[in-house]
């Protein structure tokens, strides 16, 4: 992602304006750790989507977890902000990593909040990040339910039941 890219995602981020969720992936409970007792979460540039700009950011958690927390979302946290820092910066600790001196999006978090129920992966799949929005996640039961198929498309299943219990 080049400088002019960079900018445009920081400017486009604007969080706090409305429902828009990216579901991201935690590779390890450190990262869930981080997330819960620092307040922040880590998208390298130049792997990041090109829908980073959100209100809510929601955890998938990999196969690195428990069995009671694996291959599902438990948690989604609102977005304060947006900056950029090498990995260096973030994780000092890791100062001779071979990645230390790449950009990362830093995405500043509130508070993680529980989804009850969890959403689910039944099938597993390659999950990176999946944009959705705020209803589609407090509403899903299962990882497939978060994908937007088109606004249409829920209009009209809307307009069916509605139908259907009138």
């Amino acid at each position: 992602m080049n400088e002019r890219r960079v900018a445009q995602v920081l400017r486009e981020a604007c969080p706090g304006s409305g429902d828009r969720v990216l579901i991201a992936v935690l590779k390890a409970p450190r990262d869930l750790e981080i997330a819960r007792t620092q307040g922040w979460y880590r998208i390298p540039v130049k792997r990041a989507p090109k829908r980073v700009g959100a209100d809510y950011l929601a955890f998938y958690m990999t196969g690195a977890f428990p069995a009671e927390e694996r291959h599902r979302i438990l948690y989604y946290a609102p977005i304060h902000a947006y900056r950029l820092a090498t990995r260096a910066q973030l994780l000092p600790d890791e100062a001779d990593h071979p990645r230390a001196q790449d950009l990362y999006f830093r995405i500043e978090i509130g508070p993680l909040q529980q989804l009850e129920p969890p959403i689910v992966s039944h099938k597993l799949r390659r999950i990176t990040f999946i944009p959705t929005r705020l209803d589609r996640l407090l509403n899903a039961r299962e990882i497939v339910d978060l994908w937007d198929k088109g606004r249409h498309l829920d209009e009209l299943r809307a307009a069916l039941r509605t139908e259907e219990t009138e």
